[in-house]
């Protein structure tokens, strides 16, 4: 199969398995079951986190393509990127950062509130804070965008660094990473500093922008057996990797990023060709819109994982309650994601678009008045 305009379908519905993962992740009730089966569950489950190095590649991967055929186009700025990502990041990170406000008694207790967390929550400053207190603040997904904003504004730099720089980059970063996990520092967390530190995470990213500059540079055509060949290859060096990081890793700091990078760049590619039989099963126009949703889906589970177990409270010794709170906080999480999704998101991404190409109109007539 060549590669597409079409691209982006086959890895839009990934997007939602990878923010399930989380979903998963954030189930502790599983850990905490007096049931053997649900412990031995809950030890993969809690590996669902690294759908944020999923995340994180995908999107290197496809900034980079849509950046580059913007620009190709002719029609596109810095300006415009850090526009656009603010229109896609910011209305549901407000809002779903008002909700927890309100859900968690933030609001009620005003003066307790930690300030200066909130305000480097809002700005999504809190995952340069070494200390759990700041970046897992109040909506505590909300971290890994707070990286995400960091990785777009340094975007604008790495996409003008060649191929080989950018290779050099990674390594180097990397380099410098596998150090720290072998000759841990002293009075750090080391929790936030392989796991949530922007500037280790920001090679994940930077890896998708190189994938992406391979795929792009010359066109490749495959048979579909191959393409099927891949991505399910690329599935099963996932389960593989999360088998051996549950049973048989002695260091699990690697755990946090570094041992999942390669099949979780092994899954972007083998699905960027968007020819395989699990890329036909993930163009379902369900599934895309699960996708689409999955940014919503991310940032508003947490908070419904968490009042659902004060409102249902399961009896941790029945696996049918587990099994009904999980399937109701999923369900009810799904059918916010995509009310926000087409209710907040796209309205609100619409909107400040627009808005920001009146304001350069309105510039480019004042400048010609002059």
């Amino acid at each position: 199969m060549s590669k597409n305009s079409n691209i982006i379908h086959s890895l839009t519905s990934l997007r939602m398995f990878a923010a399930l993962g989380v979903f998963m992740s954030h189930l502790g009730i599983y850990s905490l079951s007096s049931i053997p089966q649900l412990n031995e569950i809950s030890r993969y489950f809690s590996k669902g986190y690294i759908g944020v190095t999923f995340f994180y590649i995908l999107s290197g991967f496809i900034i980079n393509y849509s950046f580059s055929k913007h620009l190709a186009e002719g029609r596109f700025s810095n300006k415009d990127f850090i526009v656009y990502r603010l229109a896609r990041l910011f209305p549901v990170h407000v809002v779903s950062l008002i909700c927890v406000l309100y859900l968690f008694g933030y609001i009620q207790n005003f003066d307790a509130t930690n300030k200066e967390a909130l305000a480097y929550n809002v700005l999504l400053l809190q995952s340069f804070i070494p200390d759990s207190a700041y970046y897992f603040s109040f909506n505590p997904v909300s971290w890994s965008i707070s990286c995400e904003m960091f990785f777009y504004l340094c975007f604008c730099l790495l996409v003008k660094c060649k191929t080989r720089y950018l290779t050099a980059i990674f390594v180097a970063v990397q380099a410098v990473n596998i150090y720290f996990l072998n000759n841990p520092p002293a009075n750090i967390s080391l929790h936030w500093l392989y796991y949530i530190n922007p500037l280790f995470r920001i090679t994940d990213f930077i890896l998708g922008i190189i994938i992406c500059r391979a795929f792009l540079a010359k066109p490749v055509t495959l048979k579909a057996s191959v393409c099927s060949t891949m991505e399910v290859g690329s599935l099963l060096f996932l389960a593989l990797t999360v088998y051996v990081s549950s049973n048989h890793l002695s260091n699990t700091n690697y755990a946090y990023d570094v041992l999942f990078i390669p099949c979780m760049a092994s899954i972007v590619i083998a699905f960027a060709f968007n020819g395989g039989i699990i890329s036909r099963i993930l163009a379902n126009k369900y599934l895309i819109l699960l996708g689409e949703a999955s940014f919503s889906f991310y940032m508003f589970h947490w908070m419904i994982v968490s009042k659902m177990i004060e409102i249902m409270q399961p009896d941790k010794g029945s696996v049918t309650s587990i099994l009904i709170y999980t399937a109701s906080s999923l369900a009810v999480a799904i059918v916010v994601s995509v009310l926000s999704f087409k209710f907040i998101e796209m309205p609100a991404n619409r909107a400040i678009r627009s808005g920001w190409d009146k304001v350069k109109m309105k510039f480019v007539l004042t400048t010609q008045n002059k």
